[in-house]
């Protein structure tokens, strides 16, 4: 049976019930693998942005992750203080740390960051998970993704599975052991995801995993697709644990990055952009057209130099998959007006609406002003040379 999207309407009235009673909340803290990113700013993603799109709404993902953390730093800055003031009894925290731990080579780093795996690493996850205990929370270990650090014969190496150690047998800067010791140890569940992403990339091979899920200058950061990738992963992970997996959407055909584009306040005359992405992973049929349509008065490009600005784009897509699709919205507002409309996405007898706010005012009052000097390109005044 087909999946059916519900109308915008329809939608955000059993989302607001669901808000008000929500039965579930998911914090996940880690590092910029996981964190949130300004979409319109670079084309990396974290999997704990994606990672609500793999729930129903019952549950709440609030991503605490920040580029840079270890399980160290993020600690000792104060961080996790502000994790256990928002905690609730009953709330499940998801822990994914190694990548910044790794700084130093496996010793505690001077800048905070690194941590010896043994010692300080482990001190730190047993802290997450009896601080989270003491306040009612369900403390589930992460294990990091994989670096795309590809060997000749088509797998990761070891250092790209967190694998500091130069012995095969030697476990002393192992990372993903010492968090799984630890969980053994604490009774703590364990995803492991770097297990998951390892086999992910291995079977994708190496010249499409860093087209399509990393970025392409970068062996450990996730674009939009990989970062959903990774996030259905995750959620895969959960269920198989029988964690939240009544909760748990499988098979998601679409995934929005942001599910909300918000233009903010822009004044009448002025040309605004926001970007978003678009990753389609169980897409059906397995073939066919994709559309994405504008808003009245809006336009779309899929680049963001392009300007061949349309109200509608149409693509292509093979395998029930629509992979490495950044789409950019332009809004020029003619007057003083209030927006709260959607970006509509269509394929096959689908539908999923993308809702668009904004707030238009108009300048009043203005003034035409001249400056001498050399500076040039302002709009709305005018430039003389001379001296001051």
């Amino acid at each position: 049976m087909k999946r059916k999207y519900w109308s915008l309407g329809a939608l955000w009235l059993y989302s607001t019930i669901l808000l008000s009673a929500q039965e579930v909340r998911v914090h996940t803290i880690g590092d910029s693998t996981m964190a949130d990113y300004v979409e319109n700013t670079t084309r990396t993603r974290g999997w704990g942005e994606m990672f609500q799109e793999f729930f129903y709404p019952e549950v709440e993902v609030i991503n605490y992750a920040r580029g840079g953390r270890s399980s160290r730093s993020f600690y000792q800055e104060g961080r996790w203080e502000k994790v256990k003031n928002n905690l609730r009894k009953g709330d499940y925290v998801l822990i994914q740390f190694a990548h910044n731990d790794e700084k130093e080579g496996g010793k505690d780093g001077a800048d905070g960051r690194g941590t010896a795996p043994w010692t300080t690493y482990k001190s730190y996850l047993e802290k997450y998970v009896d601080e989270t205990r003491s306040l009612g929370g369900k403390p589930i270990f992460v294990t990091p993704i994989v670096r795309r650090y590809f060997q000749k014969d088509g797998t990761i190496s070891p250092k790209g599975c967190h694998d500091l150690s130069i012995a095969p047998d030697d476990s002393t800067l192992n990372y993903v052991r010492v968090m799984k010791y630890v969980a053994q140890e604490r009774h703590v569940p364990v995803v492991d995801m770097t297990a998951s992403t390892k086999a992910f990339v291995e079977q994708l091979g190496e010249t499409a995993t860093v087209k399509q899920i990393y970025v392409p200058t970068d062996g450990t950061h996730t674009q939009a697709t990989g970062a959903a990738c990774y996030a259905e992963l995750a959620a895969e992970g959960l269920r198989e644990k029988d964690i939240l997996k009544k909760y748990i959407r499988t098979n998601v055909p679409l995934i929005l990055n942001p599910t909300l584009i918000n233009f903010d306040t822009i004044y009448a005359g002025d040309k605004a952009t926001r970007c978003f992405d678009l990753t389609g992973l169980h897409l059906s049929p397995q073939q066919g057209t994709l559309k994405v349509k504008a808003p009245e008065g809006m336009t779309l490009t899929d680049s963001p130099e392009s300007k061949d600005e349309k109200n509608e784009l149409v693509l292509t897509y093979t395998n029930g998959k629509l992979w490495n699709k950044c789409f950019y919205l332009h809004y020029t507002p003619r007057k003083a007006n209030t927006v709260s409309d959607y970006v509509t996405i269509s394929y096959g007898d689908n539908c999923r609406k993308l809702p668009v706010q904004a707030v238009c005012k108009e300048v009043t009052n203005s003034q035409n002003i001249t400056i001498q000097g050399k500076v040039t390109g302002m709009k709305g005044i005018t430039f003389n040379e001379g001296n001051k």
